[in-house]
């Protein structure tokens, strides 16, 4: 649980991130006139925790396949599409602009998911590469 927990801090971090720069780069294509205040500062915030929110619930215990955690990762990766789509354009009225913005919002979850995965993984690699190599030291230390 410890692990699973510090895993999505990680993501949630990664993601922040990367949606901050998702909404630079949406913002200056589809709205490059529009202005905020700091109030926006929180947005980023409120969706790395809705990402952050469905890798906590879909997970399981035992050992997963590749082909299960692939199955897995598509699922909540489209779980967290609908629910940011949901959250950021729920009340507003359905036309062309809306639709448009929503299908890039859609494709920027995609990639910020593929991202934060990629990311995490190559993490991940860094530290069992570190890892080997400390064990890999210790046994020289005991056998010799």
């Amino acid at each position: 649980m410890k692990e699973r927990i510090r895993d999505s801090l990680e993501s949630f971090f990664i993601s922040v991130t990367l949606i901050n720069i998702a909404m630079l780069v949406l913002g200056m294509i589809l709205r490059p006139g529009q202005r905020f205040g700091y109030e926006v500062f929180v947005y980023p915030l409120l969706y790395g925790l809705i990402g952050a929110v469905p890798p906590l619930i879909i997970n399981v215990d035992r050992e997963l396949s590749v082909r299960q955690v692939i199955i897995r990762k598509i699922f909540q990766m489209l779980l967290i599409c609908v629910l940011l789509v949901a959250f950021i354009f729920g009340g507003s009225p359905l036309n062309r602009e809306t639709c448009i913005s929503a299908a890039c919002v859609a494709l920027s979850v995609v990639l910020i998911y593929m991202a934060v995965n990629v990311i995490s993984w190559f993490l991940d690699l860094k530290a069992a590469r570190k890892m080997t190599a400390d064990l890999m030291e210790f046994q020289k230390k005991n056998n010799g």
